[in-house]
């Protein structure tokens, strides 16, 4: 073997122990966070076993991971400092998934926001591939007086998928949160929780083809004859613009194809 070799093999025994090390620091500051996590849990109240279902272990271990865990008030302390050294904070519970809506102040904070949403398309793929009911999302946002439940399917899934991979391209193309535009937060709430389950506006042409093919496939259980003149259909329409929390388009109840 010659220099060279020699001083090529040095380099890359140094790069893989600091491989090894770098792991096994990140690994022991992720065991700090885990044990931190079960244990404010437990302190807070959470069963043993939904925490045993969410950290995918059994109960037993949980309780034992809970008992042998450093007191709650030195695992803060340690958490306090991995976040001084970059570790990422972990969510607070008692927060809401709607406040990502009231936007963010750095393009760190937004790349949070669409790791959440990866994780919830995943949660949902597993439901839809499995024997239950398919999942259910809610199109205004958590605090409205009112809801609007859709289920969800694999084409909402993709389209999410989608609305998050242009969201990510631009986080990469922009320096600062005031070069955003497509992933920036929209004023509207509703809009932007639509935007987030990249649900469009509803047009009402989409409307009216929708409302007659339910109409003639029996989708909508009237007991008397199912109206399918435009003056009902655009009422109809209304309606649902109102339930999703949609603007409307007559405000004053004026409908373009009632006769004068």
């Amino acid at each position: 073997m010659d220099r060279d070799e020699l001083r090529a093999k040095v380099r890359r025994e140094r790069r893989l122990r600091r491989r090894v090390r770098r792991a096994a620091w990140r690994l022991r500051q992720a065991e700090i966070e885990h044990e931190w996590a079960i244990a404010s849990a437990r302190a807070e109240g959470l069963p043993v076993r939904a925490v045993a279902a969410e950290a995918g272990r059994s109960p037993s271990r949980i309780q034992q991971i809970a008992t042998a865990a450093a007191p709650l008030p030195e695992l803060e302390a340690a958490l306090a400092q991995l976040r001084q050294a970059g570790w990422p904070a972990p969510e607070d519970p008692a927060g809401s998934d709607d406040e990502e809506l009231d936007g963010r102040d750095s393009i760190a904070e937004r790349l949070v926001d669409e790791v959440r949403w990866v994780l919830e398309c995943a949660e949902w793929v597993d439901q839809l591939a499995g024997d239950g009911f398919p999942p259910v999302v809610n199109l205004r946002p958590a605090d409205d007086e009112d809801a609007y439940h859709v289920g969800v399917d694999l084409a909402r899934v993709a389209a999410v998928l989608r609305r998050i991979a242009y969201d990510i391209d631009e986080l990469a193309r922009a320096r600062t949160v005031a070069d955003l535009d497509q992933a920036a937060i929209i004023g509207d709430r509703r809009a932007e929780q639509r935007r987030r389950l990249a649900e469009p506006g509803l047009s009402y042409a989409a409307f009216n083809r929708r409302y007659r093919e339910r109409a003639r496939s029996g989708a909508l259980r009237h007991r008397a004859p199912i109206p399918l003149t435009e003056a009902d259909i655009w009422r109809a329409y209304q309606t649902e613009l109102r339930e999703r929390g949609e603007p409307h388009h007559d405000p004053w109840g004026i409908n373009p194809f009632e006769r004068r």
